[in-house]
């Protein structure tokens, strides 16, 4: 399958990068904030025939380590809370060169790419950092997932 060209980046403490990997598909990723939007996104990449990936930052300074194939994102809605639920996929780990939160920019808004394709306007990125990695954040996915493919 091919890399969808968006992709999504949390941050998780060691504890539980380390259980993730482990359990995969199991055990998952759970957020308390609902994933709404990844889970849209998810549809699409889906619908297109790609594959949407979750890239996984830990440490302090935070540092992108693994990549994972997001198999599922469910949202659940309880009388006073709502959780998300990722499940996840095969894994791999983050080439170094690709490890710093500023190797991934944030994905444009949908008016930057039009004025850039209508108005000829030069290609502006911002890159990720801690600020925007929570919950999640939503980032055009980086060269070494779509050489992947």
């Amino acid at each position: 399958m091919t890399a969808h060209p968006y992709c999504l980046a949390v941050a998780v403490d060691a504890t539980a990068l380390t259980r993730l990997l482990a359990e995969g598909d199991v055990g998952g990723y759970r957020d308390s904030h609902p994933w709404y939007v990844a889970a849209t996104l998810l549809e699409t990449a889906r619908n297109q025939g790609h594959t949407l990936y979750l890239l996984l930052a830990a440490g302090s300074p935070l540092q992108l380590g693994h990549w994972a194939e997001v198999i599922d994102i469910e949202v659940h809605r309880y009388a006073s809370t709502r959780e998300t639920r990722v499940r996840i996929g095969s894994t791999g780990k983050v080439s170094p060169l690709f490890e710093e939160l500023e190797s991934l920019t944030l994905a444009p808004s949908a008016w930057q790419l039009e004025r850039e394709q209508q108005e000829g306007l030069r290609v502006r990125r911002v890159h990720l950092d801690g600020h925007w990695i929570r919950p999640y954040a939503i980032c055009e996915t980086p060269a070494f997932l779509l050489a992947k493919s």
